[in-house]
């Protein structure tokens, strides 16, 4: 049995590689891929221009470079999902100050990280590791859908939760559609949090921001206050 749920774990590891590879395909292809295809095709139609109307030729060569602009920012954004999704010897505040950098380099938005190391001290490591990855989530959504010029990330407890609440300013969705808006992103966020015993929350406004508040327990069942002692 042991070497049967192996090979069961190792066909779902394989699996979720392929799938990844897949989704990361279409994404080159139908977004940055096409779009470098399409500046291609202006600067094609500049060149012979040049000759006979240079002013038109001029104004092709603009778009292509704003084309190019625009890609440059998908890139950007692409690359909040592909970061490597790992602690090292980071705690979970540290963590999310390197999320935060990153993504402020990454679109030049304002972003406001508040909590404290302090009270999530007792956190399990892999309570921790959801909230990260769910903010990972939060955050890529956020640049590639949003719009945002700001978001706040926030980090507070209760006697028996951690809460992380990650507010931007974009421009929001329908809920109703929000599993067409979020896609994946939103399914893994849930995954994440649901596997440690938590949630997820999403609220949002078209046109006036979206919120998503994630909550995992704040100890492990052997760390939980009144718990039996060995």
């Amino acid at each position: 049995m042991a070497i049967e749920n192996a090979r069961l774990h190792n066909d779902a590891r394989r699996l979720a590689v392929l799938e990844e590879r897949d989704r990361i395909g279409m994404d080159l292809h139908d977004g940055i891929i096409q779009s470098i295809y399409g500046v291609g095709l202006v600067l094609e139609h500049a060149r012979l221009l040049a000759t006979e109307e240079p002013e038109k030729s001029a104004e092709r060569i603009q778009q292509a470079i704003n084309s190019l602009n625009t890609t440059i920012r998908d890139i950007r954004s692409y690359i909040l999902d592909l970061r490597p999704r790992q602690f090292n010897d980071e705690n979970l505040m540290d963590g999310l100050r390197r999320l935060m950098m990153e993504f402020r380099i990454n679109t030049l938005a304002e972003v406001n990280l508040s909590g404290s190391s302090e009270d999530i001290r007792e956190l399990p490591q892999g309570h921790a590791l959801a909230l990260f990855h769910i903010c990972q989530e939060a955050l890529a959504n956020a640049a590639k859908h949003s719009q945002a010029k700001k978001v706040n990330i926030s980090v507070w407890t209760s006697p028996e939760r951690v809460m992380l609440e990650i507010q931007d300013n974009g421009r929001g969705f329908d809920m109703e559609k929000m599993n067409q808006t979020l896609g994946h992103g939103l399914s893994n966020m849930h995954t994440r949090a649901r596997h440690v015993g938590g949630d997820v929350e999403v609220a949002s406004v078209f046109g006036e921001g979206t919120s998503i508040l994630a909550w995992v327990p704040r100890f492990g069942s052997e760390q939980a206050p009144g718990a039996a002692k060995a």
